[in-house]
């Protein structure tokens, strides 16, 4: 029997313990097996679902898989198809991805059209579809059965589908923050069950279901961490032509870890859905062909450097805005021309940046899109949901929403969030304060303390690096570069190397010789030959 894992460095065990992390749990951390995830049956509806693709197949009728355009719905649609192909023809698996651009994010009546052409019977929606009640009652008029698999969050009316397998819906269903990607794996392995076929068959694909949770910014607790750390290790040895293709076109040549998915794979999945086709993407996670998933890998690769150019562009425009409105709770920023598909993003960079819930909105002539980002305390969805009667549609979850408004409401809408946040928020929700969860000395830093840590991994959401407070530091090397600062500290015995991006002022008067208190994080590959690699928070001279 195979020894359980455990802690012995104290000062790990004291801030696991600062955080409440208590021994049952921790030993989950540790030695939580797949076989441990929890039995898709519990979902209140899969069963219903899975009967529903079974007659289907039995009838050799079409099914339609509805996808979304991000990378969660992607590698769900992906994760479907493949799933799909393994039992049944797959010229009558249709997957769908609605166009940002033209239909925007949901359940897509277009692909409503498609299945009535094909003389399908069953539509499957990935990532998507909980918000949708028109688009379910036309299908229902089209004599369309409709499964709705989805985790962002349920409006008061839930749709009239066949089946809905959502986790939040779901009583018996205990881990309530599965991604799109996770409850789709769900209804595979309830179906593959169903039809007495061995599940383990479906492992390989856990690389799709990291990548999608990790994309999403799931939380690594529970049932996703496990599906998370065995799907990292999938994904190192994946077979899949596209994630080999992905990988090289990319220059990742080093062991893979969420701030790889977070910051290389993922960005270059989306891209095809900001800036072109989401298609594209689909095509990497399903195709077979080498020669075939290179070529689209490259592709993504030149959309990714659009996406870049786009978000330099909408950042530069958004900082001249800012200025006006730092007093503000919620930062609700509008222009002309900003790419719909890029505002997602810097929206994000400017909430992380300011700790203030941040609202881009791209006019596009009589109505305007708009994307949010969160922090905690304040849920962005729930906010849209009060403001509904001045948006056309919304959706999303506490920390991340969309909308479609019209041109005309955008400055109401920033008056009435405004409103909102400054009753739901209290100022010191608002200030950025890093403070530190231990203090840590050079003969901390032992082979142990290595050792414990690593064994913590995968890091994100729910489960963050630790915030150390190192002081005494030694500045021993800075390399300045167009946006970023590189710049490695010493405390005699050990190096910390870290890279800030578009450095304050502050960073930027800092000399080589200068001694200073580090508060800082560690990152996921945060061992090297010259020492640690480390994100800087803050310093103190």
């Amino acid at each position: 029997m195979k020894k359980l894992e455990t802690i012995q460095n104290e000062i790990i065990l004291e801030v696991l313990k600062k955080r409440g992390i208590n021994e049952n749990y921790l030993e989950f951390m540790l030695n939580a097996k797949i076989e441990d995830i929890e039995d898709p049956f519990n979902l209140e509806n899969i069963e219903l679902a899975v009967d529903l693709i079974i007659k289907n197949m039995k009838e050799g009728k079409p099914i339609l898989i509805h996808g979304d355009y991000d990378a969660d719905g992607i590698t769900s649609l992906a994760l479907l198809y493949r799933a799909l192909e393994k039992i049944y023809d797959k010229n009558k698996i249709i997957p769908y991805i609605p166009n940002r651009f033209k239909e925007g994010y949901g359940f897509s009546e277009n692909s409503i059209k498609i299945a009535k052409e094909l003389n399908s019977k069953l539509i499957i929606t990935v990532d998507c579809g909980i918000t949708g009640i028109s688009e379910v009652k036309k299908a229902i008029d089209e004599n369309i059965n409709v499964i709705i698999t989805d985790h962002h969050e349920p409006l008061d009316i839930l749709p009239n589908a066949s089946a809905i397998i959502h986790p939040k819906i779901s009583p018996r269903y205990n881990f309530k923050q599965l991604t799109g990607v996770g409850v789709t794996f769900k209804l595979i392995m309830a179906l593959f069950k169903k039809l007495n076929i061995n599940t383990r068959k479906l492992l390989w694909d856990l690389d799709l279901v990291s990548l999608g949770t990790i994309a999403d910014m799931g939380e690594l607790t529970y049932e996703n961490r496990i599906l998370v750390k065995y799907g990292l290790i999938v994904l190192e040895k994946s077979k899949k032509a596209g994630i080999k293709a992905i990988k090289y076109i990319s220059g990742i040549k080093e062991k893979i870890s969420p701030w790889h998915i977070s910051f290389i794979i993922a960005p270059r999945i989306n891209a095809a859905g900001r800036m072109s086709d989401p298609i594209y993407s689909f095509k990497l996670l399903t195709l077979k062909n080498g020669k075939e998933v290179l070529e689209i890998s490259k592709i993504l690769n030149e959309l990714n450097k659009k996406r870049q150019y786009e978000e330099r562009k909408i950042i530069e425009s958004v900082s001249m805005q800012i200025r006006d409105k730092l007093d503000n709770y919620v930062l609700v920023l509008s222009d002309w021309g900003w790419h719909e598909g890029v505002i997602g993003i810097v929206a994000s960079k400017i909430c992380e940046k300011f700790n203030k819930p941040t609202i881009i909105i791209s006019k596009l002539g009589e109505f305007s899109k708009g994307s949010c980002r969160s922090i905690e305390g304040f849920h962005i969805q729930k906010a849209l949901k009060e403001l509904s009667y001045l948006l056309e549609e919304f959706g999303g979850h506490s920390m991340a929403a969309g909308f479609t408004i019209k041109t005309e409401n955008i400055e109401l809408f920033e008056r009435e969030i405004e409103r909102i946040a400054r009753r739901e928020l209290k100022d010191y929700q608002l200030k950025k304060i890093f403070n530190y969860e231990v203090e840590i000395k050079p003969a901390d830093i032992n082979k142990q303390f290595i050792i414990d840590y690593a064994k913590l991994s995968p890091f994100g959401i729910g489960n963050e690096h630790f915030t150390f407070l190192h002081r005494n530091l030694k500045i021993i090397s800075i390399e300045k570069y167009k946006r970023s600062l590189e710049i490695v500290f010493s405390n005699g015995k050990i190096k910390f190397k870290t890279k800030v991006f578009q450095p304050e002022k502050g960073w930027l008067e800092l000399k080589v010789g200068d001694i200073v208190d580090l508060i800082f994080k560690f990152t996921d590959n945060f061992i090297s030959k010259e020492g640690f690699n480390i994100k800087a928070l803050k310093f103190i001279k």
